[in-house]
């Protein structure tokens, strides 16, 4: 049997097969989504026979969760049959045909309700044109689209039609009971292998993600997992890390399963340990939040230098509660590794597998896989980077600069990084050699951009500073009884003649082989 057929289906026909059971939609969270316009359009290409994209089909003996009525309509109860056909994509047009030409069945309130005058659809005779109930011409004849499938009914509704209206809609029924829409079935496929299809179909126009392939998996009238991640992002969006994809989540959920984190094991996860697995996923979760807030001031997803580090760190904490001296020194010298690194660039899921086997090592007290983790940041690189948000070397200077305890320069005082590191505001950084200072040197926007010459500083310690040259406010703002304080602490270079000389150069070289320095202080690789 071959495993990708292609073929085509009669309205009617569909309709009958959904309501015998044969077709099945699974439960996605969006549940229907379209509105009348949408729905018209699509009505519209029926009738002027356009294209309007295959229905994806997977055919299957396996029994999956799948959404029991459709489009606000009750479906029958029928005798299970096999093969299902679940539509894997085209779901709205699937329940678009259905809804519009459903005539008898009662409709439902539920989730996925939608409103019954949605399909509540009329073709105006006279204008050739298809029309909602509301916005019908009452000196026209109206037909509704029920009655195409109906043909008791319809024959009786056409009788005092004119003979040229009679051709009308006779013509149009004919185009309707004769269009087919094309096919594509898949067969003697793996749950896995099916999703990662589907991962990759945008023939609809809404792509479908993992995420809602796990809905489907996983979904019991008891358990539904969109309801889980609606929960887990209020919890997310308390601790500013609502921005965390998806993806990043069921991650996190396969590497505590199965301590693998490619598509394909996610989509292989049996749904009983998901649900069986989400209370400690929310735990550890919540536990890897907390620890990169309170040992990297990472406030914000904003500053997690890479997304991918969430999750080999959830995984630990899944495992174990508490880190003694030399674990959690492990793991701080393999955060600051992999944030200085392009490690998860290229080939991110094994990356990240071999990380979850590293935090298991962690647990066993054994730290020499830290040799493979190497930073690859060079003074030349820090040098020309520009400060910018997206930028995972920025966040990780940043980081990097906030566990220095930062003064500010024009008091000495110990800045609050609370704000600084919560949400990126470029008001709470500012350009050590100023701006306009030097553009009117000649000097590039790159240059003058670059994350070496920044530093963090309140906005109203900002303002004070403004666009005046080091040579000036090191002289009459900076504070000479903390100056040194205030230098070593902001990675800032010690020789005082550079300010006085506003030597922008020499500056920059310096600083970028200060923080060159601390990076390898940090992840170790110093000694």
């Amino acid at each position: 049997m071959a495993e990708l057929s292609t073929n085509s289906i009669k309205i009617d026909k569909l309709r009958s097969k959904i309501l015998d059971g044969e077709i099945k939609i699974p439960p996605f969270q969006r549940g229907y989504v379209w509105n009348q316009e949408q729905i018209i359009d699509l009505l519209d290409s029926i009738y002027n026979d356009y294209p309007i994209g295959s229905i994806l089909l997977w055919e299957t003996t396996e029994n999956l969760p799948s959404e029991r009525n459709l489009g606000g309509f009750l479906l029958p109860d029928v005798e299970e049959e096999y093969p299902k056909n679940y539509v894997l994509d085209g779901q709205q047009r699937v329940t678009t045909i259905f809804g519009v030409f459903c005539r008898e069945l009662e409709q439902t309130e539920d989730d996925f309700t939608v409103s019954p005058e949605l399909f509540d659809i009329y073709f105006d005779i006279n204008d050739k044109k298809f029309t909602t109930a509301d916005k019908k011409n009452e000196t026209h004849t109206n037909l509704s689209l029920k009655l195409l499938f109906d043909n008791f009914n319809f024959n009786k509704e056409i009788t005092n039609y004119s003979l040229e209206e009679n051709e009308t809609a006779v013509k149009l029924q004919s185009l309707f009971q004769n269009y087919e829409l094309p096919t594509v079935t898949i067969k003697r496929r793996k749950k896995s292998e099916v999703g990662i299809i589907f991962e990759r179909i945008n023939n609809s126009g809404t792509h479908l993600s993992t995420l809602d392939l796990m809905i489907a998996w996983t979904w019991t009238s008891e358990y539904h997992l969109k309801e889980v991640f609606d929960d887990l992002y209020d919890l997310l969006d308390k601790k500013n890390f609502g921005g965390i994809k998806q993806k990043i989540i069921l991650q996190c959920y396969s590497a505590i399963i199965k301590k693998e984190t490619k598509t394909s094991a996610i989509l292989n996860l049996e749904p009983e340990e998901v649900r069986d697995s989400t209370e400690i996923l929310q735990k550890s979760l919540e536990k890897a939040i907390d620890y990169l807030a309170t040992q990297f001031n990472i406030k914000s997803e904003d500053f997690l230098p890479k997304s991918h580090q969430l999750v080999p760190i959830t995984y630990l904490f899944s495992k174990v509660n508490y880190l003694d001296s030399l674990q959690s020194g492990a793991l701080a010298q393999w955060f600051w590794r992999t944030s200085f690194s392009k490690r998860y660039s290229a080939g991110t899921d094994a990356a990240m597998d071999s990380d979850l086997k590293f935090m298991d090592d962690i647990l066993l007290n054994e730290f020499s896989g830290l040799n493979k983790y190497q930073s690859d940041v060079s003074v030349e690189q820090l040098k020309s980077h520009k400060f910018t948000k997206s930028s995972s070397l920025v966040k990780s200077f940043l980081l990097l600069l906030s566990q220095s305890g930062p003064l500010d320069l024009t008091n000495g005082n110990k800045i609050e990084l609370g704000n600084s590191m919560s949400t990126y505001n470029r008001k709470e950084y500012h350009h050590i050699f100023p701006k306009n200072f030097l553009k009117e040197k000649g000097y590039k926007t790159n240059e003058i951009n670059s994350l070496c010459n920044f530093c963090f500083l309140p906005s109203s310690s900002n303002k004070l500073i403004s666009d005046k040259k080091p040579s000036i406010y090191f002289e009459s703002i900076v504070p000479k009884d903390k100056l040194h304080q205030i230098i070593e602490s902001n990675l800032l270079p010690i020789d005082y003649d550079i300010y006085l000389k506003n030597d922008f150069n020499a500056f920059i070289t310096q600083r970028a082989k200060l923080i060159k320095d601390r990076i390898l202080d940090f992840t170790g690789e110093a000694s």
